[in-house]
């Protein structure tokens, strides 16, 4: 493994993404995440920007709000029956409601209905499929080009760019029948659409395909890893619920906790942030190119036109950064003054947002 510790040498060179990239574009012409193209990619995020910024985001959390209530009131009723449950499907159908509430104002009912239609296995066989594809991305093309058109499809990597975007293509379809000025991202991207021609229903679609094809797992992932580790480490859980419970009784805490609060409150998001580096949502390495003039690392030369990554799960427990302790669910870590900031830069899974991917 080769470590550098100047990030500005991978954001601001000239690395591109990989070959692995085609498996999750397909033929898709507008997609954030598998576009290799730089100047293409800046454009199209430039198009999309502003409904996925944290300002226009922050105008959705009275649904979502709602929906925690919902979820809550499932588990208040488990709990009463001492019924023991799978607390991660629940996660994942909550995940996928709170996904159609800010993109379409409309929750796909799954925790209501304790039920998802087959959609949640769809996914992680696409994703499993997906994964191991990104490996050998020439075994994909060469399915596309030879296979596909004469035999028909036998990947499933291909849902996304099929199942999954007919799916989203009719909940756009659904909501411009609609009509009204709903604040969702649909309804943020056709206000956005009347200054910006290439942003059309199509694109739009191709952008919700994003929403519901990943948007869920990795939210249920992280929602687990937080769990998880709280029920795993008593210690921390009786450290939360004493500053949380401190909170309330200071009224700073409404019923269900706003975006706000949660920001207001240190060891909860010493908490998050500790889950998130031990129990990273995404495990793949999002790949890229070295330039064709080549780069030393660490001393190191390292070709051009090599395929190198950077996997949060190794990252994440490098002690040179984040101590002997490494393997420890710490929260305490990130509330270190000296040590937070750096922490930060070096968590793979605080910085998978908009701008990067």
């Amino acid at each position: 493994m080769l470590c550098e510790s100047d990030r500005t040498n991978w954001v601001n060179g000239a690395f591109v993404k990989s070959a692995c990239y085609a498996v999750l574009q397909g033929s898709r012409p507008f997609d954030l995440t598998g576009e290799r193209n730089e100047k293409i990619h800046s454009a199209q995020r430039r198009l999309v920007a502003r409904p996925y910024s944290m300002e226009s985001v922050a105008h959705l959390e009275p649904q979502v709000t709602h929906l925690i209530g919902d979820l809550l009131i499932k588990f208040d009723s488990f709990a009463a029956s001492s019924r023991p449950i799978d607390i991660g499907t629940w996660f994942q159908l909550f995940a996928f409601d709170v996904i159609g509430a800010i993109s379409f104002s409309k929750p796909f009912g799954f925790v209501a209905l304790a039920n998802d239609d087959g959609i949640l296995t769809r996914i992680e066989r696409s994703l499993g499929n997906t994964a191991w594809l990104m490996h050998v991305p020439w075994l994909f093309n060469f399915h596309q080009k030879y296979i596909l058109p004469v035999f028909g499809n036998f990947l499933r990597a291909n849902d996304r760019n099929d199942y999954f975007f007919n799916f989203a293509k009719s909940e756009v379809q659904g909501r411009r029948d609609k009509g009204g000025i709903d604040n969702d991202l649909v309804g943020q991207l056709f206000q956005a659409a009347h200054s910006k021609m290439e942003l059309n229903d199509l694109v739009i679609s191709f952008m919700m395909t994003s929403n519901v094809f990943a948007g869920s797992d990795t939210t249920s992932a992280a929602l687990r890893g937080i769990f998880l580790n709280l029920l795993r480490h008593p210690r921390v859980l009786s450290k939360l619920r004493a500053e949380l419970e401190e909170q309330r009784a200071a009224g700073h805490l409404s019923s269900i906790v706003t975006f706000q609060e949660a920001e207001a409150s240190p060891y909860l998001q010493a908490v998050m942030h500790e889950a998130m580096r031990v129990f990273s949502p995404v495990g793949f390495n999002p790949d890229r190119d070295v330039p064709k003039e080549g780069m030393t690392i660490n001393g190191i030369f390292v070709p051009g036109g090599t395929v190198v990554g950077s996997n949060a799960w190794v990252i994440h427990r490098v002690p040179e950064v984040w101590g002997a302790d490494f393997e420890q669910f710490r929260p305490e870590r990130w509330l270190e003054r000296e040590s937070s900031s750096e922490l930060s830069e070096n968590c793979i899974s605080m910085r998978c947002y908009l701008e990067k991917h």
